[in-house]
């Protein structure tokens, strides 16, 4: 699977932030007509970013927006372009993966979500992975000040997440800047209506629920991230740019790119991964899309970007289901 896999975590999962921001409370905040809201939107040159927003139309003209996120940020993100604000503006309800802002403020729900990586039949994270990567993980977050021998009761997915969160912060990529939080943030003040796609209980699920040899493979990938500062600083970067410069073309490929020096094992794991993380999220979310046109609300769903672009994603499956998917270009 390699780094550049690892890193659109990025871009698919809210789940890999929230078990570090939730130390970080943010401040409580406190609709504009529908008279034809969406006819004069168009996409504009922007000086800090241009994401892909995408317009989805049934044929009785009811409208929704699908907006790709990035869970972290760089202030030059900002401001979002018009195109983008307008849409979000004129929306009903805003629609994310799951709400962080109040997640965050909600000790009970926090740990009736990490209760899902706690092992539960007295084991402990070194039955379940090799004496080796235990030691290196264990020196990893030793290092970044974050262990604690309680920690040992937790699944590696809860390992890799605490890892990659941290050392995001290290790198200087701020989770307090990412897309979804800043239009959480935005909801909120405007007292626009919020919704979820997921929840943190689902994503917590779906990563405990990955195989043994899964979560030993994302954990090694998760060390050798650390120990390869540079490298991964690099592949961050790139992929970055690419969502900040919102080429559909360039983002899909990106996505689709598979290492080629993957063994048999790993491509069976790799398999285990996209089924989880991409697939059966694709399929769900793409009802959820449906619905809400068929609400008749004019929703602006805000998910990772890499359950938007792309093959298999959520734009491509409701054009299959027959919808208009127009993607607004420069």
């Amino acid at each position: 699977m390699k780094m550049k896999k690892l890193l659109a975590w990025l871009m698919i999962l809210v789940f890999c932030f929230t078990l570090v921001s939730c130390r970080k409370v943010t401040s409580d905040n406190s609709s504009a007509d529908r008279s034809d809201k969406t006819s004069s939107i168009t996409k504009t040159e922007t000086e800090g970013s241009t994401p892909l927003l995408y317009r989805v139309t049934d044929n009785n003209g009811r409208v929704i927006w699908l907006f790709g996120s990035i869970h972290i940020g760089r202030e030059n993100y900002y401001p979002l372009p018009d195109y983008v604000l307008e849409a979000f503006d004129n929306a009903d309800s805003l629609a994310v993966e799951l709400d962080i802002n109040a997640f965050e403020k909600d000790k009970k729900l926090q740990t009736q979500a990490l209760s899902q990586l706690v092992y539960t039949d007295g084991s402990r994270i070194d039955d379940h992975i090799s004496e080796e990567l235990y030691n290196k993980a264990v020196s990893v977050m030793e290092e970044l000040d974050i262990y604690m021998s309680v920690f040992d009761r937790y699944c590696p997915a809860f390992w890799s997440s605490m890892i990659e969160s941290v050392q995001y912060e290290k790198m200087g990529l701020n989770i307090n800047l990412g897309i979804d939080r800043h239009l959480l943030d935005r909801a909120y003040e405007n007292q626009k209506e919020i919704l979820e796609v997921e929840s943190a209980e689902l994503q917590y699920q779906m990563m405990a629920g990955f195989s043994d040899d899964l979560q030993a493979l994302l954990l090694e990938e998760t060390v050798d991230m650390y120990e390869n500062p540079e490298t991964a600083k690099s592949e961050l970067d790139e992929l970055m740019d690419i969502w900040a410069a919102g080429d559909e073309k360039e983002f899909s490929e990106y996505l689709a790119n598979e290492d080629q020096d993957m063994t048999t094992a790993e491509k069976q794991l790799y398999e285990e991964y996209i089924k989880a993380m991409f697939v059966d999220r694709n399929l769900s979310m793409t009802d959820y899309a449906e619905a809400s046109l068929k609400s008749g609300k004019e929703v602006f769903i805000c998910v990772g970007a890499a359950h938007i672009v792309g093959e298999g994603a959520v734009a491509e499956l409701l054009k299959q289901r027959g919808y208009k998917v127009e993607c607004i270009t420069r």
